[in-house]
């Protein structure tokens, strides 16, 4: 029977925009609204550098907010987000050999980053590149 492998865990993908009427949570804090509070998305402004005005559920209206600071109601934000950012460079640092049972091209499973698998021979390739580098 084979170990089992260990799989990294899937992040947000934050790269989505909100549409108007989505609701959304502050990420971070902000003036006037603590990380955490819900609010509900009133105008989107922008073609490539879009901007979000945004009715907290507080009372507090705020526009001109990134897509940095705001994420979907049960997207993980903060420290939950910081352990999954974790676990997820734990998973690829690992050695390649603890995860490569079927061998190939790919030399084990790889990540999975915002929903897309990132084959390890990429990541081992990369590594190497940095170290070429002096990165």
């Amino acid at each position: 029977m084979a170990a089992p492998t260990a799989t990294a865990p899937v992040l947000p993908d934050r790269t989505t925009p909100f549409k108007m009427k989505d609701r959304v949570v502050a990420a971070v804090d902000l003036p006037g609204i603590p990380a955490g509070t819900e609010g509900k998305v009133f105008f989107v402004a922008g073609f490539d550098w879009i901007r979000y005005w945004v009715r907290w559920d507080n009372g507090v209206t705020r526009g001109s907010m990134n897509r940095k600071v705001l994420v979907r109601p049960g997207e993980p934000f903060g420290a939950e987000l910081a352990e999954l950012e974790a676990a997820a460079t734990e998973v690829a640092a690992a050695p390649a050999g603890a995860a490569d049972e079927g061998g190939g091209p790919t030399g084990g499973e790889g990540v999975t980053v915002a929903g897309v698998l990132i084959p390890a021979h990429l990541l081992e390739r990369a590594k190497k590149r940095r170290e070429v580098l002096g990165a």
